[in-house]
């Protein structure tokens, strides 16, 4: 498989953002580059969030996302550190846009709109995430997260739009006890 992150930096001086659009392969191998780059774009002063594009990415190693996602943390732990403001932080695009996706892939909105499931879904067990136990949900991110590996497998942004969508769930759910414990009176 090829490591190369294959990445276009395109900095809009005008604005003062910075987009970094990767076309190649994200892997463990290729990680520490982009982290790289980066920082390069930080030095640069770009203050403003920086968006990291991988839409376009020729393959998404889900372990080197994960990677990713904590050496962010880390880089922006460590301008807290340093100065008194927020970090800027870098924002991941996965997706071109969510109607790409469900345009694409019909099945995917019936995953979280039970007015979008067909009858013939309905009659081969698919459902909407919401009515899926907390453990059915955990499962299936971890089954998802396991498949995004598998180069052979089926289509990379399927998965990752399917993976979203168990996030977003899991979120709305604990955005929803929050609420609730929040509410009651201790």
């Amino acid at each position: 498989m090829d490591n190369q992150l294959n990445s276009l930096i395109k900095i809009n001086d005008a604005n003062g953002t910075a987009r970094i659009d990767v076309r190649g392969s994200l892997t463990q191998a290729s990680r520490p580059e982009l982290i790289l780059e980066i920082r390069r774009v930080r030095r640069m002063g770009i203050s403003s969030p920086i968006t990291v594009d991988l839409s376009q990415a020729t393959f998404v190693e889900s372990s080197a996302l994960a990677g990713l996602r904590f050496d962010l943390n880390t880089l922006d732990a460590g301008a807290w550190q340093v100065s008194s403001r927020p970090a800027p932080g870098v924002l991941l695009e996965v997706f071109s846009s969510r109607d790409t996706v469900a345009e694409a892939r019909a099945d995917f909105t019936a995953l979280t709109d039970p007015a979008g499931l067909t009858e013939a879904q309905v009659d081969a067990g698919f459902r909407p995430l919401s009515t899926y136990s907390s453990h059915e949900l955990l499962a299936a991110s971890d089954s998802v997260f396991a498949l995004l590996d598998d180069p052979a497998g089926r289509s990379g942004h399927e998965l990752l739009a399917r993976y979203e969508a168990i996030g977003e769930e899991i979120a709305r759910r604990e955005s929803t006890e929050s609420a609730v414990q929040h509410a009651t009176p201790s």
